[in-house]
């Protein structure tokens, strides 16, 4: 009894403290986007070329925010053939081109600060943000030859806005660019970059999802 008296204690001077605690609320966004801007420094010109264009990805947030400014969240993303190109060959416009890389893909799993505007600005209307945080940055590269197979660590800023169309149902805009974080990890056995460097990884992602309030 005394200790759950002290845990109602303790909730009660949080919410005298910081408000928004009390109307603190999940919200759930899986989303779809486009990587572009990317670049790495492997040695391998066609992989480089192809993480300079544009690729699909796919993932999802998971944010904790309340009626005040500040609040956290999670980050995965996913980009399927990073490494790969979708070119056609000039002499054959229906046949893809052919590409030593057999697979590739590019992994984030982010744990980030949210700064938004106070929701009593807008009550549930568009609520713009800025996040930023660091993580796991994972790239794979399989050529059959030279495969790499690289986790490292990184950062990623961004931001965008939030508006809801329902009480419980939304949509999220973002734009936010992730990079590695010097030096990074020794090559290892699977990691042939240039002789004596390291791996890195940096790209831009635009993506549009659905939020989903609980």
């Amino acid at each position: 009894m005394i200790r759950a008296t002290r845990l109602l204690a303790l909730w009660g001077l949080l919410t005298v403290l910081y408000p928004g605690a009390a109307a603190a609320e999940w919200q759930f966004a899986p989303f779809v986007g486009v990587m572009f801007k990317g670049g790495s420094n492997l040695f391998d010109p066609d992989a480089l070329d192809a993480i300079s264009k544009g690729h699909w990805n796919l993932g999802g947030t998971v944010r904790l925010v309340g009626a005040g400014p500040i609040g956290v969240e999670a980050l995965l993303l996913y980009v399927p053939g990073v490494f790969q190109t979708s070119d056609t060959e000039p002499l054959f416009p229906d046949r893809p081109a052919s590409s030593a890389v057999s697979s590739s893909y590019g992994l984030a799993l982010m744990g980030n600060v949210v700064l938004t505007t106070p929701r009593a600005w807008n009550e549930y209307g568009l609520r713009p943000f800025v996040s930023g945080g660091g993580g796991l940055l994972r790239a794979v590269h399989d050529d059959g030859v030279f495969p790499v197979r690289a986790s490292l660590l990184g950062y990623n800023v961004g931001g965008g806005a939030v508006g809801f169309l329902t009480d419980r149902v939304g949509l999220r805009f973002d734009v936010r660019y992730f990079r590695h974080i010097p030096p990074g990890p020794e090559p290892g056995e699977h990691t042939p970059v240039a002789v004596g460097d390291r791996v890195r990884l940096h790209f831009w992602t635009a993506s549009v999802g659905v939020v989903i309030k609980y």
